[in-house]
């Protein structure tokens, strides 16, 4: 129960820096969006190993999971700032 509330704890953290790097103004739109979806990635990664308990799982699973937060925060980082 302990490491659950921790687990609380950082996400809300991590949710609180998130919301101040997107205010963040930059030279590059890119850098605020790089660090808020590094957080993004970070916290999914936390959610889903803490509380949907990946921890326990095989892992293949867990590298998928891992792989899969940092290809899309790459993505989104990096095409997320370009105006179409």
């Amino acid at each position: 129960m302990k490491r659950l509330i921790l687990v609380y704890l950082g996400l809300i953290i991590l949710t609180i820096v998130s919301a101040y790097a997107s205010g963040m103004e930059m030279d590059q739109v890119w850098i605020p969006a790089g660090i808020v979806m590094a957080l993004a990635a970070f916290k999914f990664i936390l959610v889903v190993m803490e509380y949907m308990e990946m921890r326990k799982a095989h892992g293949i699973w867990k590298f998928s999971i891992v792989f899969m937060a940092v290809i899309a925060a790459l993505i989104v980082g990096i095409f997320g700032g370009v105006q179409i």
